[in-house]
């Protein structure tokens, strides 16, 4: 098959199916709109999907790189109508069904809106490719969940635009925040409760805010800028939230 995208219609034909798949949970999956004339057009370069099985968000990432590569980013970055229509292709790897029935989340999860602040980040193909292609190397802090979920630590970074921008952001992130031993996400980072030195919620962006009103932080590197973040982020390697 070759990509389409989703014209108003075809938007608006998908969400109309993501609320009759919440009040009908055994609701059959509309891929006949996939090719739907009235509800689609092709994208400008003639690229050929594949049904595949993504599992992890790093698959789904790697996969739509690729696929979308010969395509101007500019334009995929906002192009609403090809986000959607990815998400009713790979449906049932971003909404698996439980004993046959649905469990749709919220409209923003599948339907892409690149205008809006709160939502875009949260489209679960889209976030994946964006990941990639911020950071092409240190990325498992963003990559390791699977792709039918969101998790808080990639909706706690990708939210905020001015932690993105910073050239190695990334590589401080995957440094304070990966537990190597576990090859896992530290845990305890990410919660919203309470105020916890050196996490991820709270301490980190508000550091990151007072050092930018000093220092030029698109110009330092990994090691300079964890050294500027100060002793609360680590503690004998390790974050001392975690102690």
């Amino acid at each position: 098959m070759i990509v389409r995208q989703f014209n108003e219609q075809g938007i608006k034909a998908f969400r109309g199916f993501l609320a009759a798949g919440r009040d009908n949970p055994q609701a059959p999956v509309p891929r006949g709109m996939l090719e739907d004339d009235a509800l689609t057009k092709p994208i400008d370069a003639a690229v050929e999907i594949q049904q595949r099985q993504l599992v992890m968000r790093a698959d789904a990432a790697k996969y739509l790189n690729d696929l979308l590569e010969p395509l101007p980013e500019h334009e995929v970055a906002v192009n609403a109508g090809l986000w959607t229509w990815l998400s009713l292709f790979f449906f049932d790897e971003i909404c698996p069904r439980h004993h046959g029935r649905l469990d749709i989340k919220n409209n923003y999860t599948y339907v892409f809106e690149p205008r809006n602040p709160r939502h875009f980040y949260r489209h679960l193909l889209f976030i994946g490719w964006r990941v990639l292609r911020v950071s092409p190397t240190h990325n498992r802090l963003l990559l390791s969940s699977t792709v039918a979920s969101l998790d808080q630590v990639t909706t706690e970074i990708m939210k905020r635009l001015y932690l993105t921008r910073i050239p190695c952001i990334f590589e401080v992130l995957d440094r304070l925040y990966w537990d190597e031993r576990r090859g896992r996400v530290r845990p305890g980072i990410v919660t919203s409760r309470s105020v916890k030195p050196g996490d991820l919620v709270h301490r980190f962006p508000s550091r990151i805010r007072q050092l930018e009103k000093t220092y030029d932080l698109f110009s330092l590197n990994a090691d300079q800028l964890i050294e500027l973040l100060g002793s609360e982020f680590q503690h004998n390697g390790e974050l001392v939230a975690l102690r």
